[in-house]
């Protein structure tokens, strides 16, 4: 029996770039950033001041005011991800949908929020709503429950790497015939001052701007947002006449398993990653239209992204062009595989690479094609989508046009 082929037919967008997905794709090719003085807490005490907030979210228009933002989000982004495919839940039988919806640090803006008052009261009840908007895997829940699904409902963490394993596991789910539709994707909402503190001490946030790439890189600053895609098989999708953005070819995993902050080059985690998805899919590496970068800003990470690249696509890695959106969006943390994701099938459609912006005086020893600072035409059937993070997670995807 054939694997069924699984195509993206719906995608839905909250970022510091746009709310939606025409406001999304507008930013990309113009090359807009979101990033801004922190809104959200006074960061005058702090040593970190900027941020890659959303702007002009309505939660209350959604009905989701009283939720933590990462739930107010992953709703939103799931709606519009049904919506733009033309889908119906309630006319499908709810035990063949499936969610696969992640945060790598669920609720932490409620736990903010609340500390305090617990401090001062450690024995006061504080109810269950601050656990039922603190806990991962209730962006998931409330999906389910906003839609009235009642098939898997699964969150998967795997730090920056989690909105790509998302997406590979929601395809999975159908492959294996489990569903026969799903709703995949995540949600990060991280701005508050100790998980900033925490991204400081480790040195990893940017002393300004995040700049993948360039010489004077220093790391970089935090996102918030959701990306969500709605999956479903290719015979499913053409037997709707639904739109298909385009499809899932295959899928990846990688361990480094060394070090909580650090890739180690002589493990090749990600060119391991890399290779496997290659010989997968059957794609040759000068198939490639387009790969979309992880691209932190971090020195050490960048570099040893590029030398990774290099390993896996061989001498074809020089005629690759190649982004990170990162500098655009900010780093959206466990949300950013799945918006890169969205991204890059929006490049995809539209016939662009989005740009690396602030990529102004190049490493030389990160010497690839990264599209500086403007979006370029370019015709892309197959791209790949990757991501890493702490702790060594690696997750890697190929897309390609149907």
């Amino acid at each position: 029996m054939m694997t069924p082929r699984v195509v993206v037919t719906g995608m839905g967008i909250v970022s510091p770039i746009g709310i939606g997905l025409t406001a999304f794709r507008k930013s990309l090719k113009e090359g807009i950033s979101g990033e801004g003085p922190i809104q959200t807490f006074d960061p005058s005490a702090f040593p970190f001041k900027r941020a890659f907030e959303v702007k002009h979210f309505d939660a209350r228009s959604h009905g989701t005011h009283i939720l933590d933002p990462f739930i107010q989000y992953a709703i939103a982004a799931a709606g519009e991800a049904i919506q733009n495919a033309e889908f119906e839940p309630e006319q499908t039988d709810a035990y063949r949908i499936g969610i696969s919806v992640s945060s790598s640090k669920g609720g932490v803006h409620t736990l903010d929020r609340f500390k305090e008052r617990f401090i001062k009261h450690p024995s006061a009840i504080l109810g269950a709503r601050i656990y039922c908007n603190a806990v991962p895997n209730f962006a998931a829940q409330w999906i389910a429950r906003r839609w009235k699904i009642h098939g898997p409902a699964k969150c998967y963490i795997a730090a920056c790497a989690t909105g790509t394993v998302a997406v590979i596991e929601g395809a999975r789910m159908i492959q294996e015939g489990v569903v026969d539709y799903c709703i995949a994707g995540a949600s990060d909402a991280s701005i508050v001052p100790l998980l900033l503190a925490g991204y400081h001490k480790m040195k990893t946030l940017s002393r300004d701007s995040i700049r993948p790439f360039d010489k004077s890189r220093s790391g970089f600053l935090i996102g918030e947002g959701a990306g969500i895609v709605f999956l479903e098989t290719l015979e499913s999708a053409r037997a709707r006449r639904a739109k298909i953005f385009g499809e899932i070819l295959g899928s990846s995993y990688a361990s480094d398993g060394t070090h909580a902050l650090r890739f180690k080059e002589e493990e090749n985690a990600l060119s391991r990653a890399l290779k496997e998805l290659l010989d997968k899919t059957q794609l040759d590496v000068s198939a490639l239209d387009y790969v979309n970068l992880h691209g932190t800003g971090t020195k050490e990470g960048d570099l040893y992204e590029t030398r990774q690249l290099k390993k896996a696509l061989g001498k074809q890695a020089y005629h690759i062009p190649m982004s990170s959106i990162k500098s655009m969006t900010g780093h959206m943390l466990g949300a950013s595989g799945a918006v890169e994701v969205i991204a890059t099938l929006l490049a995809m459609e539209e016939g662009f690479v989005p740009p690396t912006m602030n990529l102004l005086n190049p490493d030389p020893a990160c010497d690839l094609d990264y599209t500086p600072q403007r979006a370029r035409p370019k015709k892309i059937s197959h791209a790949i989508s990757h991501s890493m993070g702490f702790g060594g997670h690696v997750a890697a995807l190929a897309l390609g046009k149907v």
